[in-house]
């Protein structure tokens, strides 16, 4: 079993019925943020896990997962709370914001 983290991707072109989240609550200007989503397209979101989120446009920003509670019903819900995570290198899979 893998431990490292998996990128999971909520930004442009990929939120859709099904597959969403909302942020509820901003600290620090963004550099924390709590969220609400779901969809996982069957791979469960974990602690240390990124995810990228919509920054408007044809960009996305990318958070690291430091907590997730998974909803029983429905059964892809959850609720995290997330940290900014800006991308190290160019020419990653989720490079370039």
């Amino acid at each position: 079993m893998s431990t490292e983290p998996m990128t999971h991707n909520f930004g442009p072109g990929h939120r859709c019925w099904g597959h969403d989240y909302t942020i509820t609550k901003v600290h620090d200007h963004g550099q924390r943020i709590q969220a609400t989503g779901w969809g996982h397209d069957g791979v469960l979101i974990k602690e240390g896990d990124y995810l990228l989120l919509d920054k408007g446009g044809q960009r996305s920003t990318r958070y690291q997962v430091e907590t997730i509670e998974q909803v029983m019903e429905p059964n892809d819900m959850w609720h995290a709370t997330l940290v900014f995570a800006p991308r190290q290198a160019a020419g990653l899979e989720d490079a370039a914001t």
